[in-house]
């Protein structure tokens, strides 16, 4: 792969994470406050704004011997499939009758910890190809612990 395709596969992934923690996070019935840092693609390169310092990744420095591409495909199918599930359940959670509601939440339960799993490890491989940490917040802490 092209480092130019993994950076904003990177930048897309780091997206999908954003938008999984607010979601678990409403779900989870905690509040939520947008992250203090960010990650935007801009151009040939991810700026990690965090806290207000910004660090610039070129996809010229990224460590192409660290992106296993077979590895994250398949992150990347379970994810969108649980993501969707996940979603989709959130959506209809409200008008739903209490014995419905509790399996939903069940469910949503399981799909969330799947998720955490996956996002994690797809979390890392980022890391591992960007060469640096990333915000804390993708760490999902407040939505999966430890």
């Amino acid at each position: 792969m092209d480092p130019i395709t993994i950076m904003t596969t990177i930048s897309v992934g780091l997206k999908l994470v954003d938008s999984f923690r607010e979601i678990a996070l409403r779900f989870m019935k905690k509040s939520f406050q947008p992250p203090s840092s960010s990650v935007n693609q801009a151009g040939n390169s991810l700026e990690i704004n965090h806290h207000g310092s910004v660090k610039t990744v070129t996809a010229q420095s990224l460590n192409l011997s660290e992106w296993d591409d077979t590895r994250y495909r398949a992150l990347e199918r379970r994810v969108k499939t649980n993501y969707d599930q996940f979603y989709e359940l959130y959506a209809e959670e409200p008008g739903l009758g209490p014995e419905e509601k509790a399996r939903v939440k069940g469910n949503m339960k399981r799909l969330k910890e799947e998720l955490c799993n996956d996002f994690r490890e797809m979390v890392s491989l980022y890391e591992r190809a960007l060469g640096t940490g990333l915000p804390d917040h993708y760490s999902l802490f407040e939505v999966c612990g430890n």
